[in-house]
């Protein structure tokens, strides 16, 4: 069995007042995707501070910069090559073994690809850095490509909550975790985190990088952490029920419609009790007024439609 390493996609966000993030996040997990790389390359002082803050054995990936991606859509240019070895660079410093590639819908894979990948590789000195390649159209592609993604050495990227990989490396597998919501709102399912332990454990590689992403990102891969250690799927909140969804609405701002309140926090979960979990919207799509004014009016619909019964 592989061994699985969880994390999620920066620690900008795993925010606790007058700690350092990096640092204490690196106490939660064993590893984390770098992301801020693909928008600008930071400089080499701050990428020295964040090996700095983490202990021996933490490990990072670092996510490509955009101009080699979705600039240069992968062409061997004089750019490109520029932004891959200043990634790479950040790569050796981190002790990272991976370079995530995000491909922009407009590049399909094909035959024209691997030959700019090529190109690519023969201009930049990757040492131990392996590529992990994310295509956005997806991996529906022939035989050909493939095999030359696999003499490329190229780790293959899918959302395990979503699908296998078209095939395994023998070192490394990385799954980028999104689930099914629209832009990155989703929170995970118990069902959802079965799946992807299960797609992750048939991998037949030596390690399974998780990677979670999204607006519960955190919450997510430390409930998968939970579950690998003990088998155990936690709750999601402190209390169950009509409680439960008191919780998860707290921010939640009134006035606001039936609809209002499904859209934007019905992805939540929320627990029914000790092993049961839904999302909120199966319970808030039982309210029967189309308008509220405040937490406490959804509050009391519900517990008196579910005292009577």
């Amino acid at each position: 069995m592989p061994e699985l390493l969880i994390g999620c996609g920066g620690w900008q966000y795993f925010i606790i007042p007058g700690v350092d993030s990096l640092e204490i996040y690196s106490r939660a997990f064993r590893f984390v995707e770098v992301n801020s790389t693909f928008y600008r390359i930071p400089s080499i002082e701050l990428v020295k501070s964040w090996r700095r803050r983490v202990p021996e054995d933490f490990e990072f990936s670092v996510k490509a910069s955009r101009v080699i991606t979705h600039s240069e859509k992968l062409n061997p240019t004089e750019k490109a090559i520029e932004y891959l070895n200043k990634c790479i660079d950040i790569c050796k410093i981190l002790k990272s073994r991976i370079l995530v590639l995000e491909l922009p819908q407009s590049i399909r894979l094909s035959e024209a690809t691997i030959h700019n990948l090529e190109k690519l590789f023969e201009k930049v000195e990757l040492g131990n850095v392996r590529i992990a390649l994310e295509p956005r159209f997806g991996w529906r592609v022939d035989e050909q490509v493939i095999k030359g993604l696999k003499d490329l050495k190229i780790i293959p990227i899918t959302d395990y909550s979503k699908e296998d990989p078209p095939y395994d490396d023998e070192e490394i597998s990385y799954s980028r975790l999104f689930g099914f919501g629209e832009h990155n709102i989703y929170q995970f399912t118990d069902e959802d985190l079965k799946e992807i332990r299960r797609r992750a454990e048939s991998r037949k590689s030596k390690k399974v990088y998780l990677s979670f992403h999204g607006i519960s990102m955190y919450l997510d891969a430390a409930r998968m952490e939970r579950f690998v250690k003990t088998g155990e799927l936690p709750p999601v909140t402190k209390s169950y029920g009509i409680d439960s969804l008191a919780e998860v609405l707290a921010d939640a701002k009134f006035p606001m419609t039936k609809e209002e309140l499904v859209r934007k926090h019905g992805w939540k979960l929320i627990d029914v009790d000790e092993k049961t979990r839904v999302p909120a919207s199966v319970i808030l799509k039982q309210l029967r007024r189309k308008h509220y004014q405040s937490l406490e009016e959804v509050l009391r619909e519900l517990r008196s439609r579910f005292e009577k019964a």
